[in-house]
């Protein structure tokens, strides 16, 4: 009787420390987290000569560069072209993030630039990442089956990881029929558009 009841206060007491020790923890984390904001603050606020450089640049080579692929005699050359017109236009491609997240005021114009000179001719204009990503941020939803952004892969059954990896590879083709076909096809159907808008955007 008085083994087990030591038993069960050590494993109050063991409760305890698990309790303050995960509360520790998380007071540390809010410290360092409060410390790593102050350490950064200064380089928070956008740079307009930064973001449009990167934009612009990222931008060139890849078209650039895409245009040689395209046009190169040589088959290995072409290749090497590729690769970096795939690398470059990503780097492009990917300040859909920023434009998601930047107050539009404190870089004037860019969004608008981003979208005519990436945006739209890659077929991800920024309307289609804007808001669900913010969503995506959300402490509701981050991780869970509402988060719009979480595919719990690793839970998954087994035949669905291939059938992601071609749903990706076929997402190009994807958005060819969605601007190319469906977009002209909905100013003439009735609530083609809104359908659309909704759930192929």
């Amino acid at each position: 009787m008085d083994t087990s009841l030591t038993f069960e206060r050590r494993n109050a007491a063991s409760a305890g420390d698990a309790v303050r020790v995960r509360l520790s923890s998380i007071a540390d984390d809010k410290a360092m987290l409060r410390a790593a904001a102050e350490l950064t603050r200064d380089l928070n606020p956008p740079r307009a000569a930064i973001y449009w450089t990167d934009l612009l640049l990222s931008a060139g080579i890849g078209y650039a560069a895409l245009a040689l692929a395209m046009t190169l005699p040589s088959v290995g050359w072409a290749i090497v072209a590729g690769v970096v017109a795939v690398l470059a236009l990503y780097r492009a491609g990917s300040f859909i993030h920023e434009v998601s997240h930047i107050r539009h005021a404190s870089l004037p114009g860019f969004r608008l630039g981003w979208n005519l000179i990436a945006g739209i001719p890659l077929l991800v204009p920024s309307f289609m990442y804007e808001g669900v990503h913010n969503l995506h941020h959300a402490r509701t939803r981050y991780g869970t089956s509402e988060d719009p952004e979480y595919l719990p892969l690793a839970s998954m059954k087994p035949w669905t990881l291939p059938l992601f990896i071609l749903t990706s590879i076929l997402a190009p083709f994807a958005l060819i029929v969605r601007y190319g076909v469906l977009t002209p096809l909905s100013l003439v159907v009735p609530g083609m558009h809104r359908v659309l808008v909704e759930r192929y955007s």
